[in-house]
């Protein structure tokens, strides 16, 4: 009978791709094999057989291998039983490992978290998500949100304020843009009046009424004609009238050349802002009288126009009054910028007077000269 011999100096080939085992060193006792009949028959076709395929000769001899180790369990290499043992403990992979092993790799980079996730798609564990990420989503889109109320807000702002910027432009009382007090103080500041300071000039404080004053005829009880001295506004010459949206007054500009210069206005109730005014100086035409009017005039008219030239708002003066001359209307208003204003000689309660009216250049078309203390 064969015997199969074992070589205690070499160690099984362990093919893990296939799963198999050479076992080395191992084979027939040589006098059995010289034995064997039909061997040498064998080796004769072996020999002839030249186009034979070395690699199937050696798969051939690998499956009896195989074969004949299958058979003989019990011979087989301690070592080859461990490696099985070995390879089979491998295999053994619990729940408990794979989580131990995904928590380990939740540590890693990012490519790790990518094998995570698959790793516990196949085994049927939901992904867990990452908490700094949720957080910084939550806190842009919080910042979003408060940035879009802010906008919101800010485009309703921007509504309202342009409405009421448009109901004031078409529903605004007109008016000359300053008040009393304001137009006081820019006359101060003005180049022509620093010039004429020592003649007086000073612009006096008005007295307010709540009435329109309504002067007297140009003649009084006595069919005498009126002085210059009666356009002192007097309060038993005012007859009272109702109570409107508006406030009057009055005042007086003395200085050193007796020439005094009368200042009448209307300011609007709401605002205080100046809606007309009237300067006039009783004037007999004088040449020399008239330039010295002119002069506080267009330092009246400089105080609307605030940083112009000195010699632009004589010019402006003269310009207008030329002009008034010229027609044959009463006076004539010239729009400039935001007022308009005329210059006229006209009497006024029957005295002749050098008049100077300021009006809003909105109502500069429908001005009427009025004879009396106030422009309309």
């Amino acid at each position: 009978m064969a015997k199969i011999l074992k070589n205690e100096n070499e160690s099984p080939e362990v093919d893990l791709k296939n799963l198999t085992v050479k076992l080395a060193g191992m084979g027939l006792d040589e006098e059995i094999d010289d034995m064997i009949p039909g061997k040498k028959e064998k080796e004769s076709e072996e020999a002839s057989d030249e186009g034979a395929d070395t690699d199937e000769e050696t798969e051939t001899e690998e499956v009896s291998e195989e074969t004949s180790s299958e058979g003989e369990d019990l011979d087989q290499s301690e070592e080859v039983v461990e490696f099985y043992e070995k390879r089979a403990a491998e295999r053994d992979l619990t729940l408990d490992k794979v989580e131990a092993l995904a928590e380990e790799m939740e540590s890693s980079d990012s490519d790790k978290k990518q094998k995570v996730g698959v790793l516990n798609t196949v085994i049927g564990k939901p992904e867990k998500k990452n908490e700094k990420d949720e957080e910084g989503t939550e806190k842009k889109k919080a910042h979003f949100d408060a940035v879009a109320i802010c906008g919101i807000v800010a485009a309703i702002l921007a509504l309202i304020g342009g409405g009421i910027y448009i109901f004031f432009q078409v529903y605004e009382e007109p008016n000359l843009g300053v008040s009393e007090q304001e137009f006081r103080l820019h006359y101060y500041e003005t180049a022509i009046y620093k010039s004429i300071i020592g003649y007086g000039f000073a612009m006096p404080i008005p007295q307010y009424r709540d009435e329109k004053p309504e002067t007297t005829s140009g003649s009084d009880a006595a069919g005498e004609t009126t002085t210059q001295a009666s356009y002192a506004i007097d309060p038993t010459a005012i007859t009272t009238v109702e109570k409107s949206k508006y406030r009057y007054f009055e005042g007086v500009m003395s200085n050193a050349l007796s020439l005094p210069i009368f200042i009448t206005g209307v300011e609007c109730r709401n605002n205080n802002l100046l809606k007309q005014i009237r300067f006039f100086a009783p004037c007999s035409g004088d040449e020399d009288e008239m330039r010295t009017i002119k002069v506080a005039y267009a330092a009246f008219l400089q105080a609307f126009y605030v940083g112009e030239d000195s010699q632009v708002c004589a010019d402006k003066i003269k310009n207008a009054y030329d002009q008034s001359v010229a027609s044959a209307d009463a006076a004539v208003m010239i729009k400039d910028g935001d007022i308009a204003y005329a210059v006229s000689y006209n009497a006024i309660d029957g005295v002749p007077c050098l008049v100077l009216d300021v009006v809003p250049a909105k109502e500069a078309d429908k001005f009427v000269f009025n004879n009396s203390v106030l422009p309309q």
